[in-house]
């Protein structure tokens, strides 16, 4: 059963902030171990990316509330999301292109006429392309997500949202 924030009705727009951006912040940060640990595990990385895009969203709706440090942990927030998108787009491609690679070949292997095939180096090449790209793009959003545990990020957005 998954865990919820206990929001306060009694409790006014910042207060409720500063019980569930914590929360959502947690949510995304229970990811990282097994993220970190199994770079393959294409789903967990997209449960991770799924719990940063709602602490994002829920930030960007209370970002009114509270002031500039706040919105820069937002943009860091953002910073990291886009990386993670990024890097589940190769994700999605690969497949696409290892798709086509194969209707290729089997084309290829159908045709009389040698001349008639279809060169799949390109193609090849593309699907190297995105798993280098990929593997560098996973490993910055690690950096990140490391050095917001070793430098106690959710704790500055805490801070940032108890300065007003």
């Amino acid at each position: 059963m998954a865990r919820r924030a206990n929001l306060k009705p009694n409790k006014n727009f910042r207060e409720n902030a500063r019980i569930l951006i914590p929360f959502l912040y947690e949510e995304f940060l229970s990811h990282r171990g097994r993220v970190i640990a199994h770079p393959k595990l294409k789903n967990d990385f997209h449960k991770m990316r799924i719990a940063g895009k709602t602490l994002r969203y829920a930030m960007e709706v209370f970002d009114a509330g509270f002031g500039e440090e706040f919105a820069a942990c937002l943009g860091e927030v953002k910073r990291l999301l886009d990386v993670m998108g990024q890097v589940h787009d190769c994700d999605v491609c690969v497949p696409t292109l290892q798709n086509h690679l194969r209707e290729i070949r089997s084309f290829n292997r159908v045709t009389a006429d040698p001349s008639d095939r279809i060169r799949t180096k390109a193609v090849s090449d593309l699907i190297q392309a995105q798993h280098s790209r990929r593997k560098s793009l996973y490993d910055e959003a690690c950096a990140i997500v490391e050095g917001w545990a070793a430098g106690n990020f959710g704790e500055r957005i805490l801070q940032s949202m108890n300065k007003t």
